[in-house]
């Protein structure tokens, strides 16, 4: 009963470290650009979003997480060579 016990015991340790190596590979990858909405649509109107969030975000050159962006702000000769790759 007892080794029945530390074999459970020892799968159970297991399964939770695999979990926890997951979850860090998991936060490892770097996550896809994406501008917030409030900041694309003073983008589009030629301004810059006026949100106290947004404005530390791109001083630290991120998307606002506050308002549902998320990464690294791309800038825009970044976006003018994808647009020609995929043109190409």
């Amino acid at each position: 009963m007892k080794s029945l016990r530390i074999i459970v015991a020892s799968f159970v340790l297991g399964f939770t470290a695999m979990a926890l190596q997951a979850e860090g590979e998991k936060k490892d990858k770097e996550m896809p650009a994406k501008a917030a909405g409030c900041c694309a649509k003073a983008e589009s109107k030629g301004d810059q979003c006026t949100h106290g969030c947004c404005v530390e975000a791109a001083k630290a050159d991120n998307n606002c997480e506050k308002c549902k962006g998320a990464g690294k702000k791309e800038k825009k000769q970044d976006k003018d060579a994808a647009a020609k790759k995929t043109q190409s």
